[in-house]
């Protein structure tokens, strides 16, 4: 029996796919910090893109990863009612567009853009909370050290005897 193009092309690629396993090729080699479930932006973040769009992140080893050298997040997951499409969220993508997708080949139905159209909402959002949030950074990176404290934590940390008075302005000295 003989083969078609298309069973040639498909069979080229699969096996492309398992040689490589997916991979983006963005910030590959540059030193990242993973998030596990503890980290409240990582559990928030799976959550809302399960329950809006029926993400899966089974297939991914460290769904979303913090890179200390700029301080970008990417978060990467699975959509299954899209053909299985790949997608990545980037905050801090050059374009300034991290909402990224791959795909086999998929109808572009009604339903199937509203989807997108979800998906890149989503998107929106993430990118929203991680700029205004106080440290993105995963748990084991965030700053606990007491240089990071205000003065004012300081001094109610000292010991009386450790305490000076520092004059203000209107003060009998």
């Amino acid at each position: 029996m003989e083969r078609t193009i298309y069973e040639d092309l498909e069979s080229f690629r699969q096996a492309l796919k398992e040689a490589k396993g997916w991979s983006s090729g963005y910030k590959e080699g540059i030193e990242s910090v993973p998030y596990n479930m503890q980290d409240e932006l990582m559990s928030s973040s799976i959550e809302t893109c399960k329950k809006q769009f029926g993400a899966d992140f089974e297939n991914f080893k460290t769904p979303m990863s913090y890179y200390p050298q700029d301080g970008d997040v990417v978060l990467s997951g699975e959509i299954g009612s899209l053909n299985n499409a790949k997608f990545q969220f980037r905050l801090k993508d050059p374009t300034g567009e991290g909402c990224f997708i791959w795909t086999e080949p998929i109808q572009l139905t009604e339903a199937n853009l509203n989807q997108l159209k979800v998906v890149y909402g989503v998107f929106k959002n993430w990118k929203n909370d991680l700029e205004t949030a106080e440290d993105k950074k995963p748990m084991g990176l965030q700053n606990n050290r007491k240089e990071d404290t205000t003065k004012e934590e300081q001094m109610q940390q000292q010991t009386p005897q450790q305490q000076t008075v520092q004059p203000r302005p209107g003060d009998d000295y």
